[in-house]
């Protein structure tokens, strides 16, 4: 009987955490806090960076088709999801009867740019 009692009071001894334990604790949350907190606004800049992407391409792709549609110089500027785009075209958008020319459309919105080139024909 007393082997079980001295086990009862070892056992009763250990009854809650020591501030020791606490502040290991506090600091692991943090840490994984600050965690999820970096990610997510690393998520939120990709996010960010892949609209202004997605509305230069749009940008670019519509001021060829425009061009190659029309033979017109297309918009110097269009606006996609709130991001407005300027277009700048080089290599003219009408060339003269039964030729080509080719034609690079350069679309520039938040410090960032894309460029597509075609070859557009005036067979009319």
């Amino acid at each position: 009987m007393s082997k079980i009692r001295k086990i009862q009071k070892k056992i009763n001894y250990k009854k809650g955490f020591t501030l020791v334990e606490v502040m290991i604790s506090i600091v692991i949350l943090i840490i994984g806090v600050l965690g999820v907190m970096t990610l997510q606004s690393r998520f939120a800049t990709a996010t960010a960076d892949r609209a202004v992407r997605n509305a230069l391409i749009d940008a670019a792709a519509s001021a060829l088709q425009h061009c190659e549609s029309t033979l017109s110089t297309p918009p110097s500027n269009y606006t996609y999801g709130g991001i407005t785009v300027s277009v700048s075209v080089s290599g003219g958008c009408n060339p003269s009867e039964d030729t080509c020319n080719n034609v690079t459309v350069t679309a520039t919105a938040q410090g960032k740019s894309f460029s597509l080139t075609t070859k557009v024909c005036n067979f009319r």
